[in-house]
């Protein structure tokens, strides 16, 4: 057996080699591979802060432009590096960690369904392009649910997932307000020409661009909406759904526990603010409703554990916000009103793409026209990124995945969302009360904008709904102390 030492000079060695071997190939492809060698070595050596790292960042991933026409999320890869090297220290410890949870069972399930949805698929293409992205972003759940379930990961988890959040926020809401400032045009092409590039890829830069959801008209007026450094506004919504319920159910917990846990309360106010505030920016009219049915949710479970003073701020609070969008006929309230005009032109399209989606649904109800299927099955013209879907995340999933697939994902949330509920009811710390209850915010705002749009195979949103899935777990786990 080799020694420590003989190994390490030996591995630096190996690398000098290969280093050398590439510059007289491509120069620049050393350093991506020194880039490589140096991640997987401080995986290797500190994985917790490796896995924290990486969830911090995920608002942030660039793409990674492989070849022309084709682009790849740079998450996606450190993704597979981190389970990889997860696997490999799991076989030296002769200890594979895996979660036996009934929700991880639902999840790794609708994975397989996914796998069998192969068999149906018309074109083989579009299949494995779409399970690849589900492959390369789900194992992250697995990955942090091994980890110990102690209460000081949780919290560096939650605090990996909010910084991040109330920085993305504020850059959001410096785009929108930018507009007023340098005009719509300049700030399009800005986005357009050099930010989505590097965020979203050369191919599907081009794409969102040539497909634009930035711009809305809300009341003869155009504006340019928040979406940061996602895609479109939806998927930001999205996102933000996912982490405003913490900021929100964070303010139930008194400063002196949430200070135990390296948070200030003035940055989880700041947070929530700016959380909100780039929300209704988005303009995203199921964003809206998520929102609505998301917190709502998390404050009817969080009205008995709320002081009287915090029960008096919030109900001052919902009525000064309501009567000032009232008064001021507000382009949000505008926004919200049109979703249920069935003779505005977005409507009457997402009505006929949700009959359109029963009908597939309906047609192949068992094992659906296949993963990645459904634009091609109606539009055997269309293109891959081509945006031709149900505009509903479970009629995309039955469509293309059958009946059982779409079983497993809901029960998935609906057993998630029942243990969460347990935790808030049975344990005596408040943090991990209010975790447990801005998780279900969050999986209910998830959940309820779903009905609107599909977000599952957007890797980032992807991988953030996996972490939400994983500290979810994490709570539970904590809180009944098993394994």
């Amino acid at each position: 057996m080799l020694s420590a030492p003989v190994k390490k000079y030996l591995s630096l060695a190996l690398l000098a080699l290969a280093a050398g071997f590439l510059v007289a190939l491509e120069p620049f492809s050393v350093l991506a591979l020194l880039a490589l060698w140096g991640l997987a070595w401080f995986a290797l050596e500190r994985f917790e802060a490796a896995t924290l790292l990486l969830v911090a960042y995920l608002p942030f991933q660039v793409a990674l432009n492989l070849a022309p026409g084709f682009d790849v999320a740079s998450g996606r890869v450190l993704i597979l590096g981190l389970f990889f090297i997860w696997l490999l220290r799991s076989l030296k410890n002769r200890h594979v960690e895996v979660d036996s949870s009934l929700p991880s069972l639902l999840l790794g399930c609708f994975l397989l369904t996914a796998v069998f949805s192969l068999g149906g698929a018309l074109e083989a293409d579009r299949a494995v392009r779409k399970l690849l992205v589900l492959f390369s972003v789900l194992p992250l759940y697995w990955v942090l649910v091994a980890q110990a379930p102690r209460r000081e990961y949780v919290v560096k988890l939650v605090r990996s997932l909010l910084v991040p959040a109330g920085v993305i926020a504020l850059f959001a809401l410096g785009q929108f307000g930018a507009q007023f400032v340098v005009g719509i045009n300049p700030l399009f092409d800005f986005f357009a020409g050099v930010i989505a590039p590097v965020f979203l890829g050369n191919t599907f830069a081009a794409e969102v661009v040539a497909n634009p959801s930035w711009l809305v008209n809300v009341g003869g007026v155009t504006l340019l909406r928040a979406f940061a450094l996602f895609a479109d506004p939806h998927i930001f919504s999205f996102y933000l759904g996912l982490v405003v319920p913490l900021f929100a159910a964070l303010l139930t917990v008194d400063r002196s526990v949430l200070q135990r846990a390296g948070l200030r309360a003035r940055g989880v106010w700041l947070g929530a603010l700016l959380g909100l505030g780039a929300e209704l920016a988005t303009f995203s009219r199921g964003g809206y409703v998520g929102m609505g049915a998301g917190l709502t949710v998390l404050a009817v479970l969080a009205w008995r554990y709320l002081t009287g003073r915090q029960k008096r701020a919030l109900a001052l609070g919902v009525a000064a916000v309501g009567a000032l969008v009232l008064a001021t006929n507000s382009s949000v309230v505008m926004r919200l009103l049109s979703s249920f005009d069935l003779r505005e032109g977005s409507n009457v399209e997402r009505l006929k793409n949700w009959q359109q989606g029963t009908e597939v649904f309906l047609a192949h109800p068992l094992g659906g026209v296949g993963i990645g299927q459904y634009s091609f099955y109606l539009d055997p013209t269309a293109a891959y990124r081509t945006p031709i879907y149900a505009h509903n995340l479970y009629l995309d999933l039955g469509a293309e995945l059958g009946v059982f697939a779409l079983l497993a994902w809901v029960l998935l949330i609906l057993l998630t969302l029942r243990d969460l509920y347990r935790v808030s009811w049975r344990t005596e710390d408040p943090l991990l009360r209010a975790l447990a209850l801005g998780l279900i915010g969050s999986l209910v705002w998830y959940s309820a904008h779903s009905c609107f749009d599909t977000s599952i195979y957007a890797p980032n949103l992807l991988a953030l709904l996996a972490v939400i899935l994983a500290l979810s777990r994490l709570v539970v786990k904590q809180t009944r102390g098993d394994k």
